[in-house]
């Protein structure tokens, strides 16, 4: 497996264990660190998609994995109450923009390695950009070539599910996407009921991470109980 990707791929997450109502403070905590904060585990404000999505699938490995995008997509819409809808190689860009290359050797112009040096091959990237917790675009970036089919699904579910609003990580825990350890083909429980809680009408695009915690957690609350 190149560098800087996990080692294992796995079909879906686990459930946490116990009753679901059991699951609430685990997350609560997962809310707070993947929708609430970036990857550096700077706070931010609650960040989403506030009217329907256009993804747009492109490069020359793209017609191999429309069908899997818009499985996603279906999941994805289903989950957030949001309409989306994918386009294979549009002439117009797309609010998610989703390249995929069979080229082993390809790098995005505008992404550099952390250290400078490009002799691993490039994998997979997402760069989502929001304007007042609102969500304005989010490209990505996948190397076909240089991974085997489990992990580009894998780096597919991962950079879309980031791409809907969950910048931050949480790598100790097994539960979610949001743990980059392992690469997951599937959303699990706890991701769609992540995806519930960020797209439910009472949490507004840009609310301050109290003021969000405090509604999401009654709002998970209700999705643990029925």
């Amino acid at each position: 497996m190149p560098s800087g990707l996990p080692a294992l791929v796995m079909a879906a997450p686990p459930d946490p264990a116990g009753a679901r109502p059991q699951w609430l403070a685990r997350a609560v905590g997962l809310f707070d660190r993947g929708a609430l904060a970036t990857e550096s585990n700077v706070r931010r404000p609650l960040t989403k998609w506030t009217g329907s999505i256009d993804i747009a699938v492109r490069g020359d490995a793209g017609g191999d994995w429309l069908p899997r995008v818009e499985e996603i997509a279906t999941e994805l819409a289903e989950l957030t109450g949001a309409g989306i809808a994918v386009h294979d190689n549009p002439l117009w860009a797309g609010d998610i923009d989703v390249y995929l290359t069979n080229r082993v050797g390809y790098w995005p112009f505008f992404v550099d390695p952390a250290d400078g040096r490009r002799d691993q091959p490039f994998t997979c990237i997402a760069l989502p950009s929001a304007v007042g917790g609102e969500m304005r675009s989010s490209k990505i970036h996948i190397n076909a070539g240089a991974l085997p089919p489990q992990a580009v699904g894998a780096c597919l579910i991962e950079e879309i599910f980031q791409s809907m609003g969950f910048f931050g990580e949480a790598p100790d825990d097994p539960t979610s996407l949001l743990d980059d350890g392992v690469g997951y083909q599937e959303l699990g429980s706890m991701d769609r009921l992540l995806l519930r809680t960020l797209y439910d009408p009472r949490l507004a695009a840009g609310m301050e991470r109290t003021e969000a915690l405090a509604l999401a957690r009654e709002i998970l609350e209700e999705h643990l109980s029925r």
